[in-house]
């Protein structure tokens, strides 16, 4: 690894970091313009029903309403989704949850909006509907779409499954489930919409303004560059905010009263309506030697996409390219299935379908070690991927494959800091497990580009221009670092303009990890290219080749001769006097292959990702109540950008994967969310988090901006798996379902004290 940068590693202070702590961050729903309208809803409030009738003329008469709308009423196409469009802006003839758009209002109050959401009158015909992935799969069950309950279907395998089985000394077989879980964002969805000089203008929260752009451009019936989305300060997405949520509302109703529109959505409809983590129901099959060495993995997947599809085929793509672990398995075979119902839609959120098959292939690999009464660690060291394994895709993993590293430095590190065992008392039993997880950073065997603007201004300070949206994980500072580092300045000197569609170019959606790894190398490719002209300028004034020149914290000089040189800003003015520009653009899109769908074999990620998490557990087995004292994370990152942001990264993604495992679970009854608001789903608090021990381990990545990959998603994975397997170290109970509450544990213990009683009896 290059341990000589500049920038690249240090942990500089985030670019938004001093609006933030100082309250001076503008968050959409701080905006506001004179004039301005408030938006509201009218959403249905059946799971499934026809829509007879719509009669609004009663709302449209009601004091300061300037407008009603309806599905009658968009100028351009009624249909929205990021790969599937099979949603309406505004329902047009059915409903398929509860809380379909139906009916769009723009009044001068918020009041006024909630009094006249109440004088729309919809009638419905009510059709059957269907709440479960086994009812939607049937061949009677009701359609929910024309075309049928089954959204995707995906399958993989390799090698011969069956045959393999047959060889093993041992097979572990066991069916885990995984709830619906909400983002539970803190800023609920909100943006304002205006007409500016004959742009229609989107100010709102997001993690994808581009792809916003183009959707808000297809319903106004307007050409893309007279639709402009500013991605404000956004309070956390998680996956929750890459769809279009209040955007495509509040700028038809600007559009149809010419007057700027806003809408903040409460708590509850935020919960009610947004995308959800998909609920996974997997039975898995793992077969060793007796020495440990796995030789067949077969999980089936189905899930619950809810009404609609929203990122649901991205989640199937990856589920099934991660259910077997980063581990070398000769034969495998796995299905995912992905099923509409009337329940909440499932969408993006953090990690598309990784930690549901992570906490599975985890469980599996534990389960395995102790029918092997074998070390956990050794296990899976004996298995693991590392450099010239060849996946089940045929992907040769030639570099940067640092899964090992994390093995080994997560177990020197537990050693080192948990006690275990030895703490138990007669109540309180305290236990260890580990988890592990691979993850493929960007799409998943798709084009998925990213690029970037730059200049190098007179003075030697940057303008660098990106559509990637920063939500909170720093891909603003990150890129900001690589640029200072390639283009050899200070990080104080290079500007961001991130996420705005009639400045940035497309950076893509701020998902899959990848931001740093796609857009950084964009944005180091901006920067190659504006540094060029900056290296012609310099070599002819130092009259030195252009290969022995060094740019480095504001000056650029001759390698041979460090004291041959001249600042940035004296030969930025040389440059200025010459007419030269140093301008850039840069673009990179992902060197993947798609997977073939008769030899199943490609290239569906350029590069991975690799982790192991070790949790320490204490179990009250009077109260049942489970409390995580340490998490050791040990991360595969590539090279580190920002040490203290990848850190942060790390323990943020811990506590998230706490509440995965052990609290979080939406509720809902007949397609009704029935705890939408933070005093019911609960989250982990301050008083929750236990000690986390973040370990960086870089390995050499070629192709990332520096050697970067990505960590968003993976910090969140294995620690899930992890908790659990240190539940059953505890207490010696095993559990497939989560999360694993209190009442779950004293359920549990109370079934094994009367099994025991009636062994005993025998």
């Amino acid at each position: 690894m290059n341990n000589n940068f500049f920038t690249v590693g240090k942990s500089f202070v985030r670019k938004d970091a001093l609006k933030k702590v100082t309250g001076d961050a503008e968050y959409a729903c701080d905006i506001d313009f004179e004039g301005q309208l408030y938006a509201g809803v009218v959403r249905s409030i059946h799971p499934f029903a026809k829509i007879l009738s719509v009669d609004t003329q009663e709302a449209k008469a009601m004091p300061g309403v300037h407008a009603v709308m309806t599905s009658a009423d968009i100028p351009g196409s009624n249909s929205i989704g990021i790969i599937v469009k099979d949603e309406f802006v505004l329902a047009e003839d059915v409903v398929r949850r509860i809380g379909d758009a139906v009916a769009i209002i723009a009044a001068e109050t918020p009041q006024q909006v909630q009094e006249a959401m109440q004088c729309v009158h919809v009638e419905y015909e009510i059709l059957e509907p269907v709440f479960s992935v086994e009812k939607a799969m049937k061949e009677d069950a009701p359609k929910i779409h024309p075309d049928g309950n089954i959204m995707i279907r995906k399958d993989f395998s390799h090698g011969d499954v069956d045959a393999a089985f047959a060889q093993c000394d041992v097979i572990v077989e066991n069916r885990y489930t995984t709830p619906m879980l909400s983002h539970m964002f803190l800023e609920t969805e909100a943006g304002i919409a205006r007409m500016e000089n004959g742009i229609m203008t989107i100010y709102c929260c997001t993690q994808n303004p581009h792809y916003c752009r183009n959707e808000i451009s297809r319903v106004l019936d307007l050409p893309m560059n007279r639709v402009r989305v500013i991605q404000t300060t956004t309070g956390g997405g998680f996956g929750g905010k890459l769809d279009v949520s209040v955007q495509a509302h509040i700028a038809l109703l600007a559009q149809r009263t010419g007057l700027p529109v806003k809408m903040v959505r409460s708590r509850t409809e935020s919960t009610l309506v947004s995308s959800k983590r998909h609920p996974f129901y997997i039975d898995a099959k793992t077969g060793a030697t007796k020495d440990g060495k796995v030789l067949a993995f077969e999980a089936k997947m189905v899930s619950d996409t809810g009404a609609y599809a929203s990122y649901g085929p991205s989640v199937a793509s990856r589920a099934i390219m991660h259910f077997m672990g980063p581990y070398e398995i000769p034969n495998v075979r796995g299905e995912c299935v992905l099923v509409y119902t009337n329940n909440p839609v499932a969408g993006a959120f953090r990690g598309f379908g990784a930690p549901q098959a992570a906490f599975c292939h985890e469980g599996q690999m534990n389960a395995l070690a102790r029918a092997l009464k074998m070390d956990p660690i050794e296990l899976r060291l004996l298995n693991a991927h590392k450099v010239g394994t060849i996946t089940s895709t045929g992907q040769l993993l030639e570099d940067n494959v640092g899964f090992i590293e994390t093995l080994e430095q997560a177990r020197d590190k537990a050693n080192e800091v948990m006690i275990s065992k030895t703490k138990d008392t007669i109540v309180k039993k305290n236990g260890k497990g580990v988890g592990c997880m691979w993850y493929g950073i960007g799409n998943t065997g798709s084009a998925n580009p990213g690029a970037a603007f730059l200049e190098v201004l007179p003075d030697a300070t940057v303008n660098l221009m990106i559509g990637s949206a920063d939500i909170g994980q720093g891909s603003s500072t990150a890129i900001a670092q690589i640029v200072a580092e390639e283009l050899g300045l200070p990080y104080e000197s290079i500007h961001v303009i991130a996420a705005d569609t009639m400045v940035t170019p497309d950076g893509g959606a701020t998902s899959a990890s990848r931001q740093t790894f796609v857009s950084g190398n964009a944005a180091q490719q901006a920067a190659k290219q504006a540094k060029a002209t900056i290296v012609e300028v310099a070599a002819k004034y130092l009259n030195v080749s252009q290969d022995e020149l060094v740019f480095r914290n504001g000056r650029i000089s001759n390698a041979c001769d460090p004291k041959v040189g001249i600042s940035y800003a004296d030969l930025m003015k040389m440059a200025a006097a010459q007419g030269r520009i140093p301008v850039g653009a840069g673009t990179y899109n992902p060197r993947t292959i798609p997977i073939d769908p008769a030899t199943k074999q490609g290239s569906p990620y350029e590069v991975y990702s690799y982790a192991t998490a070790i949790a320490e557990v204490e179990v009250d087995t009077d109260t049942g109540i489970i409390t995580l004292i340490n998490a050791v994370s040990a991360h595969d990152v590539g090279t580190v950008i920002n040490t203290a942001m990848a850190e942060g990264q790390i323990e943020g993604g811990v506590v998230m994967g706490q509440g995965f495992a052990l609290m979080e679970k939406v509720e809902y009854k007949n397609g009704l969310i029935t705890n939408p608001i933070y005093s019911k789903y609960l989250i982990p608090t301050s008083m929750d988090m236990p000690k986390i021990y973040p370990l960086l381990i870089e390995t050499d990545c070629k192709t990332g901006p520096f050697g970067a990959k990505g960590i968003g998603e993976p910090s969140l994975i294995p620690i899930i798996p992890a908790i659990v397997d240190a539940v059953e170290d505890a207490i010696g109970i095993r559990f497939n379902d989560l999360p694993i509450t209190p009442a779950d544990v004293l359920r549990a213990l109370r079934e094994n004290k009367a099994n025991k009683n009636e062994e005993d009896k025998k």
